[in-house]
């Protein structure tokens, strides 16, 4: 299997210098991988190699108040990022604000013309949280549910199966995935995506 195409080769380090992340990109896009995922700092910085950059929005918490992701996924569009990965409001989603969930995918839409991935933070959510944010989404205009982003725990191919019992929409797995047999097994589970820092292993 040639996991290339199922890559987004992720930089986000928050020691990492300009130089890093344009070198990174640099070989991510030799590599032929799917996309190079940055900081919005840097995205002006790699937009013009030949790979897709990705870019996060409301990142690590989801607890910027969806305006404010708005204006993140605006000007990561101006500064040449084809595609964000954005956190959903937790508070929200663990306080039940079910409309303002569905109000910030679709602003998150209105506001950013390319692929838009959801991270959803799946380690940390409740059975019953799962249902409810991942159904809501399937009802919005995003590309993509995002398992998490990789603060608590490796991603598991139940991960990506749990996900897949409310939507048809594409998953993209992340959080510890280092080795190729692992990638295999996250992607055997459904996974069309690949979220790792570690993407040239995968190649071994």
């Amino acid at each position: 299997m040639d996991l290339r195409r199922f890559i987004d080769a992720t930089i986000l380090r928050s020691d990492a210098s300009i130089e890093e992340v344009v070198e990174f990109a640099k070989k991510s896009a030799q590599e032929g991988f799917r996309s190079v995922v940055v900081h919005p700092f840097f995205v002006k910085y790699v937009s013009n190699l030949t790979i897709p950059v990705c870019t996060v929005v409301g990142f690590p918490y989801g607890t910027q108040v969806k305006e404010v992701k708005a204006f993140e996924a605006k000007k990561a569009a101006e500064d040449g990022a084809s595609e964000i990965d954005y956190v959903v409001s937790l508070p929200s989603l663990k306080s039940r604000m079910v409309d303002y969930l569905r109000q910030e995918a679709t602003l998150l839409r209105q506001s950013f013309p390319g692929v838009i991935k959801a991270i959803i933070e799946i380690p940390i959510l409740s059975d019953e949280e799962l249902e409810i944010i991942v159904s809501t989404l399937d009802k919005t205009e995003i590309d993509y549910v995002k398992t998490s982003t990789g603060l608590y725990r490796p991603v598991t191919p139940e991960d990506i199966r749990k996900i897949g019992k409310y939507t048809n929409k594409g998953v993209k797995a992340a959080g510890g995935i280092r080795k190729r047999d692992q990638a295999e097994e996250l992607i055997k589970a459904g996974a069309s995506i690949l979220g790792t820092s570690k993407p040239f292993n995968l190649l071994k």
